[in-house]
């Protein structure tokens, strides 16, 4: 028996409130010496009155209503049908928003009510801060060129619908373990993001030649910001969609971008967006290095490829974790779906056929309608088996490099010992003691750092020394993989959860980090410290914002499901929504929406096996 209720805000609005939550029309509940709201969105808070005068002229008066009028000359190609798949560059794809929204796209900027410019006030102070490789430092950028203007209005419209939104809550009956929270989305700001999202992209789309000559760079950084759009509000088909089309702007436009005077800046942020969509790809499909993807960007294959060095090689150490990370959980989900899948259809993991039969069991159980070309693609990969675990090294190899380019910029944190503090690098994961971090990001790069040392060692106990597979872990292996989750657990009793529900939605949010750490590591203990410590605080600071790639009650609901399984025995290694590609996040955030999930295990005897079932 479930309840479903709504709860508004109780803030009441004031007129002497703090001048943030003033100069953004909203309430402010006037706490002394920060507000709440002030607190949540890592805001400067203070208290007074600001007298500012300003000269508007005819000049001034035309810039903020001039109408944004696209230029007819169209560099970016129109939509075109799907070419064959080749080595010698990207497959085509179609183009994400050919048609528009029934509405059309407003000639001019909706300025009745000052909306577009507390948008951009809301990029500026907070958005921008939190968008991954973004070098842009101010709003004055934006104004340069109309479509990244209309892109930062977008991404920030989107921000707003879930920042403003009111709170769905679902209780269960005698179960104190298991309440859910998810926001119900600001209908006002979604609709507005959308169309922004749509003038940005026809803007783009029919800008001229030269000026793809003069801002390539732009252009592409407004496309990424309309993909993150599509990744935090509408779904992962469009995200999908429009990470192919910042790829086939890049290799058309390589030359502009690599001429252009922030075009490695740009470049950064745009292989940022495509390391974030590898999550979504099937694990039968092409890894990087194997080749080219129908599915997903394996960006440029050759690593010799100036333009992949570029991106590679100038990667921020916040970057290249995030990267380390990906990869890694990539390579692990192949691992144990070819490992559940071998065992339950009795085939060998190492054998060729088992890339096309793994694929051929997902579609099934995820429902998925995939095209002829995934499986011959599925059928092309030649990694598997031990074989993987020697991609595991390599990202284990560029983790110690990560390491040490953090321990010669800075210390990333302290250690209480008595009333002495002593810094630590993040190279010394001494796991008895306190850490503080000088942000949110350093302790969330510590924990994803855990996160690959346990994959490592996960699979590394899982094999023997002369690479077949073994039925469980070592008693090393156990003992490492308990220290190590030990270690997480100080590390996430650090952070600061009221920042978690704003700081990790375009990149992996802290929710999704617990569901990898159950899928690494379980115990009575673990569980316990989950749901009954750690999960009540997520939920009372950040009511359900904090999620990225899936909502975040999703990950409660599946570590909750994981939590039975092990009570009986069994142990969960991995878990896939199996949700359409194409539906809306509106329906994801809805706690009642019935949803299946495909799962991966193995029993105590270390027999694995996969299986599809309801998430209660």
């Amino acid at each position: 028996m479930t309840t479903t209720n709504t709860k508004p805000s109780k803030i009441t609005r004031k007129h002497s409130g703090c001048k943030s939550c003033r100069r953004r029309g909203k309430k402010c509940d006037e706490a002394k010496p920060h507000c709440r709201a002030c607190v949540r969105l890592s805001l400067e808070c203070s208290y007074g009155v600001n007298l500012t005068f300003r000269h508007i002229g005819q000049a001034t008066s035309q810039r903020h209503t001039q109408v944004i009028v696209a230029s007819p000359a169209a560099a970016i190609p129109a939509p075109a049908s799907r070419r064959a798949r080749s080595e010698n560059g990207p497959p085509a794809k179609p183009r994400l928003f050919s048609d528009f929204t029934a509405a059309g796209i407003s000639p001019s900027p909706d300025l009745g009510d000052g909306l577009e410019v507390r948008y951009l006030s809301h990029f500026q102070d907070h958005v921008r801060h939190l968008l991954p490789a973004l070098s842009m430092t101010s709003v004055e950028e934006i104004f340069d060129a109309s479509y990244l203007r209309a892109a930062a209005v977008c991404i920030s419209a989107s921000s707003l619908s879930m920042l403003n939104a009111q709170i769905q809550s679902r209780h269960r009956v005698g179960d104190h373990q298991t309440p859910v929270f998810s926001p119900l989305v600001d209908s006002r700001h979604h609709r507005q993001a959308r169309n922004y999202h749509d003038r940005a992209l026809q803007l783009c789309r029919t800008a001229s030649a030269s000026d793809v000559l003069n801002n390539a760079a732009s252009i592409l950084r407004t496309l990424v910001l309309l993909a993150y759009y599509h990744h935090a509000s509408t779904n992962h088909l469009n995200f999908r969609l429009a990470v192919w089309d910042t790829l086939r702007f890049v290799s058309q436009c390589r030359e502009h971008i690599m001429r252009s005077p922030d075009g490695i800046g740009a470049l950064q942020m745009w292989h940022r967006l495509c390391v974030s969509h590898r999550l979504s790809k099937p694990p039968s499909l092409l890894l990087e290095g194997e080749g080219v993807s129908s599915f997903s960007p394996n960006c440029f294959p050759d690593p010799t490829d100036h333009l992949y060095l570029s991106c590679v090689l100038g990667m921020s150490t916040d970057d290249l974790i995030y990267d380390i990370l990906v990869k890694t959980m990539e390579i692990r989900a192949r691992l144990i779906v070819f490992r559940s899948v071998a065992s339950t259809y009795r085939i060998q993991d190492s054998s060729r056929e088992i890339g096309p039969v793994a694929h051929n069991v997902l579609n099934t159980m995820l429902g998925r309608c995939s095209a002829p070309d995934e499986y011959e693609e599925a059928q092309e990969g030649f990694v598997r088996g031990p074989h993987l675990l020697g991609l595991l090294t390599v990202q284990k190899e560029r983790l110690e490099v990560w390491r040490s380019r953090v321990k010669e910029s800075r210390p990333i944190g302290k250690r209480g010992v008595g009333a002495a503090t002593e810094e630590v690098s993040c190279v010394d994961i001494s796991i008895p003691y306190h850490w503080a971090y000088p942000s949110h990001r350093d302790a969330m790069n510590a924990v994803y750092c855990i996160l690959c040392e346990m994959m490592f060692e996960e699979a590394h106990g899982a094999f023997m020394s002369d690479g077949s597979p073994t039925d469980r872990n070592s008693d090393s292996s156990t003992a490492k993989l308990d220290d190590l989750a030990h270690g997480a657990c100080q590390i996430i009793g650090t952070l600061d959860f009221t920042t978690s529900s704003t700081a990790d939605v375009y990149t992996f949010s802290l929710a999704e980090c617990l569901l990898q750490f159950v899928f690494l590591w379980r115990s009575d203990t673990l569980f316990d410290y989950i749901l009954t410590i750690v999960w009540p605080e997520l939920e009372r600071k950040t009511r359900g914002f904090e999620h990225s790639h899936y909502p975040t009650h999703l990950a409660k609901r599946i570590i909750s499901q994981i939590s039975g399984y092990w009570s009986q025995g069994r142990a969960v290694t991995l878990v896939m929504p199996a949700v359409p590609e194409d539906i809306s996040k509106l329906k994801l955030l809805d706690i009642n929406q019935p949803i299946d999930v495909v799962v991966c295990g193995h029993d105590a005897d270390g027999t694995a096996w996969i299986e599809k079932t309801p998430l209660r």
